[in-house]
């Protein structure tokens, strides 16, 4: 694999500093439409470390925000009037699928396919790509992906101190709870009691639940055969407890035989309340593994529901609640004479995670009263960008054809699957890079082998007058000049010399670990004719 450098250390040295840009990983970068008050639309950038399998998720960070109108991205922090703004989407999840394209059965590739899911409870499939989001992917024969699921959720809990983030990781073996700041970043302490933000101390409760899928092998071959579901109950003190362990049927308990890795990709299921024209009722979305499944359930989460007339919205409101991991919302109550109030809805649930009722609050955690309609804050954008993409790129400086520098290209993908470029940005997002000819960060590799060199063999006769500059020649290995009946002038970093009739002159690098022969080296000739015998290495 080849070694490219990215662009030159800080400081103003132009020493190119080697990493290997093929490293880089995406997604790394996720987005959130805010709105501003005189109407317009933000994205707020936040980028994640890349992880492997079995390892802690890094903290995010805010890395800056872009202005969709302008395609300018600003590093820092959000403007202080920005805003939740309701896109018309209540999610968009990005499911990692793997294609069979050589007919053995077995995964070969993998793709992304992203999803849209609308405010009434409709999915839609609005991009298939692999590594480049702007070249659409169709796969050939979709198959099971061999990677374990981890499941992340994040809360906004309250101690005796204020508001602060708890996540909680479960899958792949690893069952982590962080406490974090507000920012995302900083490590809390907690202080006092944990609960529900402006609720009484109760830590027995569920502040969410989370369902995990799992694996069992039932015919002692070490091979997962069949899969089973834990459902989890996250309390506000940070535990967890397994409250159900069930396959198909939730009514019906489950005892694994031999719990063993999942061979299959990970399964997203998101959870909504809507109504028809019987009530409310819950409508479960499944996306993942060969899987895309909608069921519609009573709130008990366990009666199948038959939809009744039209779908929609309870209440009035005009946003769907997505129940897993959205607890806490932030709503606006528009009053008759139009002003508009933020407030604070907290859902509560029960051991076995049913929605129980809610509260509202202020901003600051005072108990809150409706005047008028609740609704999603802020105005809904016609097609806003959904998703921001990070694609490594690579670059050649010197037009030898093959990779040098490491850059960034930032991608918005709107409602319609449209990909659009932001702008290209150095590795770290720090500063816009203006690409000199772009290549395929693969160029000069031999399927992956290491690239073979040899030396290649030149040679220039000067007449007086000419001159030959080792300039010229970045990979050059080795230089002989001669004079024929007259002299010539050879300037190096010690000075302007002679080159007299007869003279040979030689330079060379003498050990295998030299790059190439450096200047300055310039040969001109004077009163004669000069020949200059020269090699330079070159990629096979």
């Amino acid at each position: 694999m080849a070694v490219e450098p990215i662009p030159c250390a800080p400081g103003g040295d132009s020493t190119p500093v080697e990493v290997n840009v093929t490293t880089c990983c995406a997604p790394s970068i996720a987005s959130a439409a805010l709105c501003r008050e005189d109407g317009s639309t933000i994205l707020l950038v936040v980028r994640s470390g890349c992880v492997e399998c079995g390892e802690t998720a890094q903290d995010p960070e805010v890395v800056g925000w872009i202005d969709p109108a302008t395609g300018v991205f600003t590093p820092g922090a959000s403007p202080a009037d920005a805003g939740p703004c309701d896109t018309g989407c209540a999610d968009t999840i990005c499911v990692q699928r793997c294609d069979d394209v050589d007919g053995d059965g077995k995964a070969d590739t993998t793709y992304n396919e992203l999803w849209c899911v609308r405010l009434d409870g409709s999915t839609e499939l609005v991009l298939t790509y692999q590594g480049d989001p702007s070249q659409p992917y169709g796969p050939v024969s979709p198959v099971d992906c061999e990677y374990r699921c981890v499941e992340t959720q994040t809360y906004v809990l309250c101690d005796d101190s204020g508001g602060f983030l708890r996540r909680i990781t479960i899958g792949a073996g690893q069952h982590i709870v962080e406490n974090l700041e507000l920012d995302g970043l900083t490590p809390h302490t907690i202080v006092g009691t944990v609960r529900v933000c402006g609720d009484s101390p109760d830590t027995t409760s569920c502040v969410d639940t989370i369902c995990v899928q799992r694996c069992d092998d039932t015919d002692g071959d070490g091979k997962a055969d069949t899969t089973y579901n834990e459902l989890w109950c996250v309390h506000a003190d940070g535990t967890t407890e397994l409250i159900l362990t069930y396959q198909g049927d939730p009514s019906q308990p489950y005892g694994p035989v031999s719990p063993v890795d999942c061979e299959y990709g990970c399964v997203e299921t998101q959870t909504y309340m809507l109504c028809d024209a019987s009530g409310a009722f819950l409508r479960r979305i499944t996306i993942g593994a060969g899987q895309h499944i909608v069921e519609d359930l009573a709130l008990d989460g366990l009666t199948p529901h038959t939809v009744t007339g039209t779908v929609g919205a309870c209440a009035g409101d005009t946003s769907v609640t997505a129940t897993p991991g959205h607890d806490l919302t932030v709503l606006c109550d528009t009053a008759a004479d139009g002003t508009v109030t933020e407030f604070v809805r907290d859902y509560q649930r029960d051991a076995a995670g049913k929605i129980t009722g809610h509260s509202d609050y202020t901003l600051d955690g005072q108990p809150y009263t409706l005047t008028g309609t609740v609704g999603v804050c802020g105005p809904t954008p016609d097609c806003p960008v959904q998703s921001v993409l990070q694609e490594c790129r690579c670059d050649d400086t010197n037009g030898d054809g093959t990779p040098d520098v490491g850059y960034v290209e930032l991608l918005a993908v709107d409602c319609t699957g449209t990909v659009t470029t932001i702008g290209t940005y150095t590795d770290d997002l720090g500063a816009p890079y203006t690409p000199v000819s772009p290549v395929d960060c693969d160029a000069g590799d031999d399927e992956g082998a290491d690239p073979a060199f040899g030396v290649q063999a030149r040679r220039a006769q000067l007449n007086p007058g000419d001159t030959w500059s080792a300039d010229r020649f970045p990979t050059l290995q080795a230089v002989t000049a001669t004079a024929f009946g007259g002299t010539g002038t050879i300037t190096t970093a010690d000075g302007v010399s002679t080159l007299h009739d007869g003279e040979v002159a030689t330079w060379s690098v003498i050990r295998d670990s030299d790059a190439s022969l450096t200047g300055p080296l310039t040969i001109r000739a004077d009163t004669g004719t000069l020949s200059v015998t020269y090699t330079l290495g070159v990629q096979l």
